[in-house]
């Protein structure tokens, strides 16, 4: 039965992720149409080649021998100055290319997944409210605490990427079920962008058990995670003056009861990055203490029967997206948990 949830549960969150890239890669190329439109198809590749040409030309002057005393920021704000030195000679109207600009990553941003922090709640362990005692359990022994620890029978990990234009989505994990170890990254990069480029990609990585249910009735599911790295990492690079993007790392400590009567995993968001520029930049934030101790108290959205045995999932999620116009892009989450214990009952 398990294995069965899973299988629908992947099919249709594939169905929706497909569904999405097309509204995406419809907007994006309908946004692409209306700025060849505005500069005439011509200039667009014009401008396109020149982009290309002087970002080639940059790099060449980095390489070694003459290369290796180069002045980089000097050389690139050179490169900079010359592509809007072209663009203004094309007479463009800056103000309509940056209204077609905001609103088509508006309706980009519109259209990416998101994942919503519902059924959860994320606490400091010292702030939190944890699993009863086992004098109180005893005395109401249907809607007693289960405790499972390292190790764990089992594990998954999931990655759904997608890119549009110049990005390149990919992903590393580490998964150590006998320490509770669920780790992973996600890189978002684009070095070569042009006017719409999207990407984005969604990673779970989770240790697995079984649980027997003592009565009828939704899962409480309260996780016990220490963090070992919560870092979010950002470069941008400017091309020239109507240049755009946004980007988005987010991380949730996450539980996912496979069970019929289960549509989807429960989430609580545990850090979020956000960085909407025009400008060039590089960003470091880590906004978990390492080594801190975290709880997530989640839900599963629907009941098991008296007597049920399930498999449950216990993890750690990030969903990371990023669009830009004619701005570089670097993006890197990296996220590190160890599941010291997970505790299971059927909620009161």
């Amino acid at each position: 039965m398990a294995a069965e949830v899973a299988e629908d549960y992947d099919r249709r969150q594939r169905n929706t992720a497909e569904a999405r890239g097309d509204k995406v890669a419809e907007i994006v190329e309908r946004g692409n149409r209306r700025i060849a439109e505005l500069l005439g198809e011509e200039n667009w590749l014009s401008l396109r080649r020149r982009m290309r040409g002087e970002r080639t030309r940059f790099r060449d002057l980095l390489q070694p021998p003459n290369g290796l005393n180069a002045d980089y920021e000097a050389l690139n704000q050179q490169r900079r100055k010359n592509v809007q030195a072209y663009f203004d000679s094309l007479n463009v109207d800056e103000g309509q290319l940056r209204r077609i600009v905001a609103e088509t990553k508006a309706a980009v941003l519109e259209a990416t997944p998101t994942t919503q922090a519902e059924g959860g709640h994320a606490a400091w362990l010292h702030d939190a409210q944890g699993p009863t005692t086992a004098q109180q359990d005893a005395a109401n022994a249907p809607l007693a605490w289960t405790a499972f620890r390292p190790p764990f029978p089992a594990f998954q990990h999931g990655f759904d990427p997608h890119n549009l234009g110049g990005f390149r989505v990919s992903r590393t994990v580490d998964i150590d079920r006998f320490a509770g170890l669920v780790s992973h990254q996600i890189m978002l990069d684009n070095n070569d962008a042009d006017d719409f480029d999207n990407g984005w990609a969604v990673a779970d990585a989770q240790i697995g058990f079984n649980f027997r249910a003592a009565a009828t009735g939704v899962l409480e599911i309260f996780i016990e995670a220490r963090c070992g790295l919560g870092r979010h990492e950002l470069r941008v690079e400017d091309e020239f003056g109507t240049s755009d993007s946004s980007t988005t790392q987010e991380n949730f400590l996450m539980a996912h009861v496979l069970h019929p009567n289960v549509t989807a995993p429960s989430f609580a968001l545990m850090s979020r990055f956000n960085w909407v520029t025009d400008s060039t930049a590089v960003v470091a934030r880590e906004f978990l203490t390492q080594g801190g101790a975290f709880t997530a108290r989640l839900f599963s959205n629907g009941p098991v029967q008296l007597g049920q045995t399930v498999h449950i999932r216990a993890g750690t999620r990030s969903s990371d997206g990023s669009v830009t116009n004619d701005m570089e892009i670097n993006s890197k989450s990296n996220f590190r948990w160890v599941i010291n214990a997970v505790w299971v009952r059927t909620a009161q």
